[in-house]
């Protein structure tokens, strides 16, 4: 009998909520938005460019916060 990873409870990973598909267009546009919110002083290319930025140093396995709070970083320190 075959089972699934639904059905054996030992594997339970992170649901997909808490990643970015930067192949989604429009989950990638909706981190953009969150970005540029949170610092409203840049402008939506620089979000972008801070978000591309940040996945590129942290895998995107690491969850969503992490490299949002890290994108945020670097939109601050331009």
């Amino acid at each position: 009998m075959l089972t699934s990873m639904a059905d054996d409870k030992k594997n339970i990973g992170k649901p997909d909520r808490n990643l970015i598909s930067f192949k989604e267009k429009w989950e990638f546009d909706y981190a953009i938005r969150q970005l540029h919110v949170q610092d409203p002083d840049g402008t939506k290319q620089q979000a972008k460019n801070a978000l591309t930025k940040a996945a590129k140093r942290i895998e995107p396995s690491e969850g969503r916060k992490r490299i949002m709070k890290e994108a945020l970083k670097i939109l601050k320190d331009n």
